[in-house]
């Protein structure tokens, strides 16, 4: 009874980290995104990708960056990835863009078969040791975190996004 007990717990537990929902009323005008980010400097990140080789944000200096925290047995991260993929294939050139694995339920080598399998394209790292999930206050699965040019922290985005509105926050954060 106990162990059965334990595991529901555990259910429980894993439905709340996969399922958020966005922290910030869609209702709000996305201008504010731009005026949420003054003087929020985003924490530092650098690390080996999956494919990529080394990551680090100094490297985008410029450019607006989109952060998308996942999970590879988080159902919602999954239905989340293909919008992600054709975001970056729009707006690549003109915006970083950093998947991060939070490891745990999975490893390292469950994250990179999971985004070969679904043919990612952008950097994806493990968050070994997960500093940048702490750095970040990451606590529900998926999120996807808005930097602007500056890397200031434009807005934190939990549960599921899609292309429009990845847009929406993309659209503000680049110059006209």
């Amino acid at each position: 009874m106990r162990a059965l007990l334990l595991t529901m717990m555990g259910i429980v537990v894993l439905a709340l980290i996969a399922c958020g929902s966005d922290e910030s009323s869609e209702e709000s005008s996305v201008a504010e995104v731009a005026a949420n980010a003054a003087y929020n400097p985003a924490p530092a990140i650098s690390g080996d990708t999956f494919e990529h080789g080394l990551f680090s944000l100094e490297q985008h200096e410029g450019k607006p960056v989109v952060i998308n925290f996942w999970f590879p047995s988080c159902p919602p991260c999954r239905a989340e990835m293909p919008d992600l993929q054709a975001s970056y294939e729009r707006y690549g050139d003109q915006v970083a863009f950093l998947g991060v694995q939070q490891l745990g339920v999975d490893s390292a080598a469950n994250g990179e078969a999971f985004v070969r399998e679904l043919g990612l394209t952008y950097p994806n790292l493990p968050d070994v040791e997960s500093k940048i999930q702490l750095n970040y206050e990451i606590f529900s699965y998926p999120a996807t975190i808005f930097l602007d040019k500056d890397h200031n922290l434009a807005r934190t985005w939990t549960g599921i996004i899609g292309q429009k509105q990845i847009a929406e926050q993309l659209d503000v954060l680049l110059p006209g």
